[in-house]
């Protein structure tokens, strides 16, 4: 009588389980500190963006206050509002956070406390 043959043994599908949980360990935490990067990096562009967008709308409506070097201050629905950004909608309060500018640079949050953030990179 011939053995069938087919298949698998049940010491080889553990082998391939503990190489696929071995890769699983060693890749996961490599994924999750490349996700957090990405995050940032993306953090920082939308970051720059607002900044691009402010003085833009500064040196548009306000650019003779801040040459005497008075500060101004604007939200981020204005820049939407002048087409420089575009908010999500899902942000309520968000959109007037104030910008202000001055001769040293800007300032604004554009996280609000629960970490939702209110713009969407466009």
């Amino acid at each position: 009588m011939r053995k069938n043959s087919k298949g698998f043994t049940l010491v080889e599908l553990l082998a391939i389980v503990v190489i696929l949980a071995l890769i699983a360990v060693i890749a996961a935490p490599n994924m999750t500190r490349q996700i957090r990067e990405n995050e940032e990096n993306t953090q920082n562009i939308l970051n720059q963006k607002i900044e691009n967008a402010a003085h833009l709308y500064a040196a548009k409506y306000y650019a003779n206050q801040l040459v005497n070097g008075n500060t101004v201050s604007f939200t981020l629905n204005d820049l939407q509002s002048d087409g420089l950004i575009n908010l999500k909608g899902n942000c309520e309060g968000l959109e007037n956070k104030n910008i202000t500018i001055d001769s040293s640079g800007y300032n604004y949050s554009l996280i609000d406390d629960d970490g939702a953030t209110c713009y969407d990179g466009s």
